[in-house]
């Protein structure tokens, strides 16, 4: 299968936060279903980026995704999750023109800026739109191995339904130990979340250092 992007990173945190199921149902299409961590409790997956090398050069994206069940794949090795962005924005116009044209992703219209700010014990994501805070975001780690994540990304075009699968590489810790943290502020971007019911303490957290996100081609199903 043809690799459509390949972009390093940087640094980059996937962290995974309780969701009402009827709130979940409502941001995916009819085809696909959520992932339920317990009754009537699905997952809210909240995805920062930095890259420091693409054919743009360096930006941050951020993406609020729900977490859905992978299909089964001819290409070989079995996804871990599925996912469905339903809202991404970045730092850079023409790095969100390309990703929009190229995958289809929702994104927010203006460009957001982020703060990166890493310890020992912790890593704090402070992301803002236009100066306003839009949400504060931190995890911890726990074990560091190299590994490469497994991954298919769900999207729209129009009635058209359509499938990539995702790999991401570098080193990465992950935890279920529920010490990280997420402040949600009034924005545009987080109108529909701080209406629904969603965890302040992520059940799964995952941080990921030095390695690199690829895109393969995408397929309609």
């Amino acid at each position: 299968m043809s690799i459509v992007s390949s972009h390093r990173f940087q640094t980059g945190v996937s962290a995974f936060f309780e969701m009402a199921t009827s709130d979940a149902r409502a941001l995916l299409p009819s085809h696909l279903e959520p992932i339920e961590v317990r009754h009537q409790r699905s997952v809210l997956s909240v995805n920062v980026f930095l890259f420091d090398d693409s054919v743009v050069g360096p930006y941050t994206e951020v993406m609020f995704a729900v977490i859905v069940p992978p299909l089964v794949a001819a290409w070989g090795q079995h996804a871990k999750a599925g996912l469905y962005p339903f809202l991404a924005a970045t730092s850079s116009e023409e790095a969100r023109r390309i990703k929009s044209e190229r995958f289809h992703f929702p994104y927010h219209d203006d460009n957001i800026d982020a703060q990166f700010i890493e310890t020992e014990d912790r890593l704090r994501i402070r992301v803002f739109g236009s100066g306003d805070p839009i949400f504060d975001l931190s995890v911890t780690p726990g074990a560091w191995e190299s590994t490469t994540h497994l991954l298919q990304g769900f999207m729209m075009n129009g009635q058209e339904r359509l499938r990539t699968i995702l790999q991401i590489s570098g080193d990465y810790t992950v935890h279920e130990n529920e010490q990280g943290d997420m402040t949600l502020f009034p924005h545009p971007m987080t109108t529909n979340l701080l209406s629904e019911e969603v965890s302040s303490h992520p059940f799964r957290e995952h941080w990921f250092k030095n390695g690199t996100e690829v895109f393969h081609q995408l397929e309609a199903f």
